[in-house]
């Protein structure tokens, strides 16, 4: 977690309060009356004072954001009556410019609804009507609307994103959740919510596949936080996907915090998980952390009879990648209307019907729970053997990543940048000292990491090649890079960069590792870069691994004029260390030299005879990087895996029905060699597949039956208490 120091001159901050308001049998309120306490105890209108000061309410602009991803049922999203009894209470303050952010959702292939897009119509089907009981107005803004540019720093992973007038122009944000569980996160609540105040209807592409969620929520968080967080815990959903199949409990609380950290980590207490179970709020805690200073006013007790997400099912839902269709599959199948995609999709009709099954009885009984993890566990394995089949043998079909920088920059000087040369030095006089081979590369083993060394002169002037290749971008032109991020520190009087922090993403090194479970190379770095007339030159040392991918990443690219400028040569040297998966760790190749070594030397063989072609391939102008776009997501319904596995059984069928006929013989043959045939005598099964099929057709039909019956009498001993 996250600490700050602080001075013991300095002002202290604030106390943030979370408060937690909650009818009991001894003192019971209804949700009105829990709701006024919460929002009075947190310090919601001491807030909202400071924002005007001049004394006229009025003039402020409120935006509310409730849940309002309810796909089935009003108990996955804000209650209107709490959300509208809270404009009420605005209203009767003065504050009387109060509007309701509300999220478009994912294309409507994925939802199973006609136009899930549409926030103004989401939001009436929820029973926002505009208008509240008390006769105030309110106007409905779809936050996927009316973009402006905002100003996210370049080092985060939303640098040139834009974002709704609504939320960018709001001098008070309300965060409002429901109390939820999730059947990925764990739970739901005010960090989750926030993905809802982003614009791009696709919120599963593009703020949790192709960048990473957490680092989404955090540079959220500190560019553009809302000013206040309600949990809406009155009516919970709970259960394995509570979020998404809705398993109402009545929980009578309401609680309230200026701090969106603070208020889940209540939220979590309350349900009796560890807060960080999320990895939003393991993200936000190690980044942001709680308030310097801090205080629960409340009981924090667990709800009783709360439902958490099975760690198994967690756990087997996690390990498919959040890039892959499957996971955006089992997303859609939960919230989908089976009614909906029933004639479009029968597939994903039929799936959602069963994944909803499943995850209602998940909790209670064994049976559904062991089937759905073994879904689960069979789609994570499957998918596994594809991602490490593209990352080996279709490198076109994996996903680039957008990510952060990953560093503080503050938390280094001029100097760590300038000592890089002298670092690498000792290590590059050794690499130059190893005999060559037929190929010009160098390598050794060196305290469990790999020095290496190449070099190749190209046949492009020197002034030429680097005015084409850009030295500060050598690390993004190497093979198997899927995405980075760059942050120029300082530049040359000539604008050149020569010190700047980096951000790179590979492929498993070597690339067979994916099969072994292998984590992508994901690495920070500082560089330096040098310039002279005949010699251009990066240097880098990594200094942090996010994923702990990587111990050793550090080296060098250098151009250099040969045959008098005519020729560049281009010298690479490196000394990496990389993590090896837990079944490597248990060979320990180091004790099998001869497995170790000729292994050793074809992969660094492959990768820099790849990354040395690349930097000619950039010098004329080829395309030389893999993987899909950035921007690329797999929405489209052609794209469905069921509408392709809908496709394949069609197929299928007809081909097996081609196979088992027969033509029989015609009636006549006529003097011209015609065949005819009397109508309705032209095809019949062949009559050795038939009585096969006839045979066999009771005990398939039995064993159908009894599975059907067996498995719905276990579902309904699972929903009696």
């Amino acid at each position: 977690m996250k600490t700050v120091s602080h001075d013991a001159a300095a002002p202290q901050p604030p106390t943030a309060t979370a408060a937690v308001a909650r009818s009991t049998p001894a003192r019971p309120a209804s949700a009105p009356e829990l709701l006024a306490d919460a929002v009075r105890r947190a310090g919601l209108w001491d807030l909202l004072a400071q924002r005007t000061p001049a004394g006229d309410p009025a003039d402020v602009r409120v935006l509310l954001t409730p849940q309002t991803s309810g796909y089935r049922d009003a108990t996955t999203a804000v209650d209107s009556a709490l959300l509208e009894c809270l404009i009420d209470m605005l209203h009767a303050r003065g504050y009387r410019h109060v509007a309701v952010g509300a999220a478009g959702h994912c294309p409507g292939i994925w939802s199973g609804r006609p136009d899930p897009t549409d926030a103004q119509d989401a939001c009436r089907r929820l029973g926002y009507s505009g208008l509240t009981p008390q006769g105030n107005a309110y106007p409905i803004v779809d936050l996927s609307e009316d973009l402006a540019p905002a100003d996210f720093p370049l080092t985060g992973v939303l640098h040139g994103s834009s974002m709704a007038r609504a939320w960018l122009d709001a001098e008070f944000r309300i965060n409002i959740a429901k109390n939820l569980t999730h059947p990925e996160f764990g739970y739901a609540l005010c960090l989750a919510n926030l993905f809802g105040v982003l614009p791009h209807p696709d919120r599963h592409h593009h703020y949790r596949a192709r960048r990473d969620g957490a680092e989404v929520i955090t540079e959220l968080l500190r560019r553009y936080p809302p000013d206040f967080h309600l949990i809406d815990a009155v009516v919970s959903s709970h259960g394995l996907a509570g979020a998404h199949t809705p398993l109402p409990i009545r929980t009578d609380t309401v609680i309230a915090s200026p701090d969106a950290v603070l208020a889940d980590v209540v939220g979590a207490t309350l349900m009796g998980v560890d807060p960080a179970l999320s990895p939003l709020m393991a993200g936000a805690l190690a980044e942001i952390g709680l308030p310097p200073a801090y205080h629960v006013d409340g009981d924090l007790t667990p709800y009783p009879q709360w439902r958490n997400p099975p760690p198994v099912a967690l756990d087997a839902m996690r390990r498919l990648s959040s890039h892959g269709r499957l996971h955006r599959l089992l997303a859609a199948s939960a919230t989908a209307d089976p009614d909906a995609v029933r004639d479009d999709d029968p597939l994903l009709a039929k799936v959602s019907t069963g994944l909803t099954a499943l995850a209602r009885n998940a909790d209670g009984n064994p049976l559904a729970l062991g089937a759905l993890v073994g879904l689960l566990g069979t789609a994570g394995a499957g998918e596994s053997l594809v991602r490490a089949w593209r990352a080996g043998y279709a490198k076109h079909a994996v996903h680039r990543r957008d990510v952060s920088l990953g560093l503080d920059l503050e938390n280094y000087t001029d100097q760590d940048y300038d000592a890089l040369d002298g670092h690498l030095e000792p290590m590059e006089r050794l690499i130059d000292a190893i005999p060559a081979d037929f190929l010009d590369m160098r390598w050794r083993h060196l305290d469990g990491s790999v020095l290496f060394g190449c070099d190749r002169c190209v046949n492009a002037p020197f002034e030429a090649f680097t005015a084409r290749v850009d030295i500060s971008r050598s690390i993004s032109y190497m093979t198997d890079y899927l995405g980075g991020r760059i942050e120029v520190v300082s530049r040359d009087t000539e604008g050149r960069p020569v010190r700047q922090a980096e951000r790179n993403l590979y492929l498993q090194q070597p690339n067979y590792m994916a099969f072994y479970g292998g984590e992508p190379i994901d690495v920070c770095k500082l560089e330096s870069i040098r310039r002279t007339p005949d010699m251009q030159r990066i240097a880098w040392r990594t200094v942090r691994s996010p994923n702990g991918s990587a111990e050793y990443d550090d080296g060098s690219v250098t151009f250099r004029a040969a045959d008098g400028g005519r020729r560049t040569r281009i010298t690479i040297r490196v000394r990496q260390r990389f993590t090896l998966p837990l079944v490597w760790q248990a060979i320990r190749p180091d004790n099998w030299p001869q497995l170790r070594d000729p292994l050793t030397q074809d992969a660094y063989r492959r990768f820099f005879t790849r990354t040395l072609d690349n930097f000619e391939a950039r010098y004329e102008g080829r395309e030389y990087r893999i993987g899909r776009p950035e921007e690329t997501a797999d929405d489209s319904a052609e794209e469905l895996p069921t509408r392709r596995l809908t496709d394949m059984v069609h197929t299928a069928r007809a081909l097996a029905g081609q196979a088992l006929t027969t033509v029989r013989a015609p009636d006549h043959i006529d003097a011209d060699g015609f065949q005819h045939f009397t109508p309705g005598r032209t095809t019949a099964r062949t009559e050795f597949l038939q009585e096969i099929r006839e045979s066999l057709r009771p005990a398939f039909t039995g064993f159908r039956k009894g599975l059907r019956e067996a498995v719905a009498r276990d579902l309904r001993d699972g929903e009696r208490p």
